[in-house]
């Protein structure tokens, strides 16, 4: 039997060395349960950059989105749009389609949405890594400065992810299952344009 000495406890008290050693052990083997339980493998979040609200964003900027998994490249690469709101306000080369509307009702009517990404989305190249999580995308040229942009993932996207219990980082969904997420670029000479 192991000698009992008093000693002291954390408020002056007096404890055994038989009850402190019983704690120690009792705390060393919880640790073990713990710590040999495997954990669940996190899901799969898809992050967009520039992020959701970003602003003085640079004129140079790619489009890159990393899904934490392997994903469908086809799908992605139809199903991913960049726009600016400039586009949206502007005159549109199709005389039918009359004014576009702003990007907050653009966002909600899917019609709409279709004809953005097949006339004024910005035009580029995609590049993926080698494992197939991250692609990104490169505009042919610069954007506008001062432009606020929006970056249209479809529904199909989505659905992939969701598929593979992933989820997305941020932004806002329509009615239709599409994301959408927004940021504004800088001024020319490398400023916010925020005075």
């Amino acid at each position: 039997m192991l000698p009992v000495r008093p000693v002291h406890g954390p408020r002056g008290g007096h404890i055994t060395s038989v009850f402190a050693l019983s704690l120690f052990v009792i705390a060393i083997v919880g640790c073990s349960n713990r710590s040999s339980q495997p954990m669940a493998p996190a899901a799969p979040l898809l992050r967009a950059s520039p992020a959701d609200g970003a602003s003085s964003v640079r004129l140079d900027a790619a489009v890159i989105l990393d899904f934490g998994t392997a994903v469908d490249r086809a799908t992605v690469e139809s199903g991913l749009h960049l726009m600016a709101e400039s586009d949206m306000l502007g005159e549109c080369p199709d005389s039918a389609m009359g004014t576009h509307g702003t990007m907050d009702a653009i966002m909600n009517d899917p019609r709409m949405l279709r004809h953005m990404d097949q006339v004024h989305a910005t035009r580029g190249a995609f590049s993926w890594n080698g494992t197939g999580t991250v692609c990104t995308f490169t505009p042919d040229s610069l954007m506008r400065s001062q432009t606020r942009y929006m970056i249209h993932m479809s529904g199909a996207m989505l659905e992939m992810m969701r598929g593979m219990g992933g989820m997305m980082g941020g932004g806002a969904m329509n009615g239709a299952g599409d994301m959408m997420t927004h940021f504004q670029t800088m001024t020319s000479d490398g400023h916010s344009g925020h005075h």
